[in-house]
């Protein structure tokens, strides 16, 4: 009896043994490049830049306070509009106080493709899923739809798109891999609008067919993809307002493109 126990705890004590030895997973180790800039030097930055004085600050309050105010007042008198009265607006919360522990930062960045092709055939997608997980490292999500569409001969759970959620290290890498080497490599990129964002500090930038075999990973493998599409990233933010977020992204190296008046005729003949 003791035997056989004997024998069995041997067969199982060689046989995690043998897992353990044959087994590829690592725990990461190192912190990525763009994540050691953002903890050690961006971070402090932001909050110097952000900073407002207490008396600057408290004026602002006031004149915003007086606007409310004075808006309200004006519109006391005009009777409410039936089309419009159930719709509230959300409230957007306030920015807090800027400090070290409550600086902007990236929250979360989402690589998206949206394949057409995918209506007539499915296996188009494929390419999609495979770029996705050539270009950020981490294996694609099919997104189906999520409704009918007959002008586009669409039906309720079609697949027609993948996107990646990154976070962590792997978000950091790949930002640094976008601003530092498909970026500057690409020939008429401004960079985005001044006023773009969605008005709680996110951006979204998008990018054609020819951009994607910028990335090193696709420039050796881009010949064996049969369809090569755009694709659209998310950056999403802790920030509270656009200026907050744009001044974070900034940081990153990511290009906002601010708006030039044209020059005057000066000499007209």
């Amino acid at each position: 009896m003791f035997g056989a126990v004997t024998r069995h705890m041997a067969q199982s004590s060689s046989a995690a043994a043998g897992a353990r030895a044959f087994s590829t997973s690592s725990a990461r180790t190192y912190q990525s490049r763009l994540s050691q800039f953002y903890h050690n030097t961006l971070r402090d930055d932001l909050t110097i830049l952000s900073y407002v004085p207490p008396t600057i600050r408290a004026r602002q309050q006031a004149a915003e306070q007086a606007r409310l105010e004075k808006a309200a007042a004006s519109s006391a008198g005009t009777p409410p509009n039936p089309v419009r009265s159930h719709k509230q607006r959300a409230k957007k919360a306030k920015e807090p106080v800027p400090t070290a522990h409550n600086s902007p930062h990236l929250e979360k960045v989402t690589v998206h493709i949206r394949c057409r092709e995918a209506l007539q055939n499915k296996h188009h997608l494929l390419s999609a899923l495979m770029a996705l997980q050539t270009i950020t490292g981490q294996r694609a999500e099919i997104i189906k739809a999520s409704n009918d569409g007959a002008s586009w001969k669409l039906r309720k759970g079609m697949p027609i798109a993948a996107k990646v959620d990154l976070s962590g290290d792997r978000m950091y890498e790949f930002v640094d891999k976008l601003v530092e080497l498909v970026l500057p490599r690409m020939k008429e990129y401004n960079g985005l609008k001044m006023d773009s964002g969605d008005g709680s500090g996110n951006f979204s930038v998008g990018f054609d067919s020819s951009v994607i075999g910028l990335f090193p990973e696709m420039e050796m493998v881009y010949d064996q993809f049969p369809l090569v599409t755009g694709f659209t990233v998310n950056f999403k933010t802790s920030a509270v307002r656009n200026p907050s977020g744009r001044l974070l992204m900034s940081g990153f190296n990511l290009p906002f493109l601010h708006a030039r008046k044209q020059p005057a005729d000066t000499f007209r003949l």
